[in-house]
């Protein structure tokens, strides 16, 4: 007995699926065929011109003197040279991470670094490469062109969050190179 009860059970449940399977598809094919005929039947684009507006002409106006004027001097930039020290490039802080080896020693966003010890950070000595060459604890100088003027900071490097054998500053930076900018003044 309880086996006919749980054939027709079966029976049941494989009769609605049958009956949804069977509406979801005629839906579909409904839809389907009605888009398609639906695009064969539809006129074609119309192009539609707004009608030209006709102006009335124009009535020429009498021209009336200009007053002279002196040519006013255009004002010469001051002297803005880039220091040197600049020219060669460097790394441009972007961001400072709070509690790191470069917020302890006072970096900020804007400090330009152009020197690691006594290594150019340039086009060939990029800082991430230099830094490379230094495991956690080591202590470097590094020259730092900030608000104008050259100072130089000292930093003992972290581990590196994602690698304790790698050296870490703590900075986020733009590599910062005018050199192939810059004309050569012998030209």
């Amino acid at each position: 007995m309880e086996n006919k009860h749980r054939t027709a059970t079966i029976a049941v449940v494989t009769g609605v699926i049958a009956l949804l399977l069977g509406l979801c598809l005629g839906a579909l094919a409904g839809g389907l065929g009605g888009y398609f005929i639906g695009r064969k039947a539809a006129p074609p684009p119309v192009e539609r011109r707004a009608p030209a507006i006709e102006l009335p002409p124009t009535i020429p106006q009498p021209q009336l003197p200009q007053p002279q004027r002196t040519p006013t001097p255009i004002p010469r930039m001051p002297d803005t040279r880039i220091p040197e020290m600049l020219r060669q490039g460097g790394a441009l802080v972007q961001h400072v991470v709070k509690g790191t080896p470069a917020d302890e020693a006072g970096l900020r966003a804007g400090d330009m670094i152009t020197r690691v010890n006594n290594t150019a950070v340039d086009a060939e000595h990029r800082l991430a490469d230099i830094l490379r060459e230094f495991k956690p604890g080591d202590r470097i100088v590094l020259t730092v062109w900030s608000g104008g003027q050259a100072r130089t900071v000292r930093v003992v490097l972290g581990k590196h969050p994602d690698d304790a054998t790698r050296a870490y500053l703590g900075i986020e930076y733009m590599e910062f190179n005018l050199q192939r900018q810059m004309p050569n003044p012998g030209q």
